[in-house]
C-alpha cells in the first residue's frame, strides 16, 4: 500500500508559503507605488500690449550747443574815429582790421595790440561802385597782372604790424573774379594766416578761393551798423545772437567809426554770460568753422 501522508504535507506547506506572498504582495503595493510628480508650473506669460496701444518714441530733442561763440571784427581802422578810447577799453574780445598805408594804420594798430584785441589786414579791393566809391591806396584791382597783386599784397601785409589774418574792404567787384582772389590769397598762405570774407556781394568767390587754397576762411554773417542807431545795431546783435545759438558760431562785422556799436557792445557784453554765448577772436571763429 503506497504511503501519501508525506506528500500532503508539503502540498500543505507550499500553499502556506503562496498565500503568504500574496498578502505580503497586496500590503507592499501601495508603498512601492511612486508618488506622482506635480506639473511644473510654468510663469505667467508676458502681457503683451497690443500693438494699437504702443506709443510711438517722441523725436529726439534738438539741443542747442553748450555754449555759442560770436566774433566781432572792426573794419576801417586807420580812419580818424571818435570811438577809438571806447573800443580800446572794452573788455571782451573784439578783433580790428585794420586798413594799410593811412596816417594811423600803425599806431592804432598797436594801440589795439597792446590792450590785447586781435589784429587783421582790411584788404582795399576794387567795388563795383569804382570810381565813385574809392577803396583806397594800393588797393587791388581787376585787369592786374599776378605779379602786380602779389607785389601789393606784400606792401600791404608788411605795412600793418600784429596781423593774424585778414578781410576784404569794399571788393564786390574783385571778390567776384575767382583767379584774382586766388592769387591775392596766395599771399596769405605764404605767411599761414586766414581770410574771413566780408560777403560784400553774394557773387562773391573769396571764400571758394581761399578754400581751394587751403586757406583757413569763413564768411561775415551780419553787417551791424549799415544804419547807425543804437536800437538798429542791437536789433543787427540780437539776429547774430540767434546766429549763434542755432550753428555754434556767428561773425558780425561793424567799423570804427560807430560809436553807437561800441555803446551796444558794453550793453551786450554782461547780457552774453546769461545766454551762454562767449565772445571770441576772428583767427577763432574760423577754427570752430573749419
Amino acid at each position: 500500500m503506497i504511503k501519501t501522508r508525506g506528500k500532503k504535507k508539503n502540498n500543505k506547506t507550499i500553499l502556506i508559503i503562496l498565500i503568504l506572498l500574496t498578502v505580503i504582495t497586496i500590503i507592499a503595493r501601495p508603498l512601492l507605488k511612486k508618488k506622482p510628480e506635480k506639473p511644473v508650473q510654468k510663469p505667467p506669460a508676458e502681457k503683451k500690449t497690443p500693438y494699437a496701444e504702443k506709443k510711438p518714441s517722441p523725436p529726439p530733442e534738438k539741443k542747442r550747443p553748450a555754449e555759442s561763440y560770436i566774433a566781432v571784427i572792426v573794419d576801417d581802422v586807420g580812419y580818424p574815429a571818435g570811438a577809438i578810447e571806447q573800443f580800446a577799453g572794452f573788455k571782451g574780445k573784439i578783433t580790428f582790421s585794420v586798413l594799410p598805408f593811412l596816417a594811423h594804420s600803425r599806431e592804432y594798430a598797436d594801440l589795439f595790440h597792446r590792450k590785447g584785441f586781435e589784429i587783421m589786414l582790411h584788404i582795399p579791393m576794387e567795388p563795383l561802385s569804382y570810381p565813385e566809391d574809392d577803396p583806397g591806396f594800393g588797393a587791388i584791382f581787376t585787369g592786374e597782372t599776378k605779379t602786380a597783386i602779389a607785389i601789393k599784397m606784400q606792401r600791404m601785409l608788411d605795412n600793418v604790424p600784429h596781423i593774424r589774418g585778414a578781410n576784404n574792404h569794399m571788393g564786390s567787384r574783385a571778390t567776384q573774379d575767382f583767379q584774382l582772389m586766388t592769387w591775392a590769397l596766395s599771399a596769405l598762405r605764404n605767411r599761414n594766416m586766414f581770410f574771413i570774407d566780408s560777403l560784400t556781394t553774394p557773387e562773391s568767390r573769396a571764400y571758394d578761393a581761399a578754400r581751394m587754397l587751403g586757406v583757413d576762411t569763413a564768411k561775415r554773417d551780419i553787417f551791424l551798423d549799415n544804419r547807425e542807431d543804437f536800437s538798429s545795431i542791437n536789433a543787427q546783435f540780437e539776429e547774430l545772437k540767434d546766429i549763434a545759438i542755432e550753428r555754434g558760431v556767428a561773425i558780425g562785422i561793424g567799423h570804427i567809426q560807430s560809436k553807437n556799436l561800441v555803446d551796444v557792445l558794453n550793453t551786450q557784453l554782461p547780457l552774453l554770460e546769461k545766454e551762454r554765448i562767449s565772445l571770441i577772436f576772428a583767427s577763432e571763429a574760423v577754427l570752430l568753422r573749419n
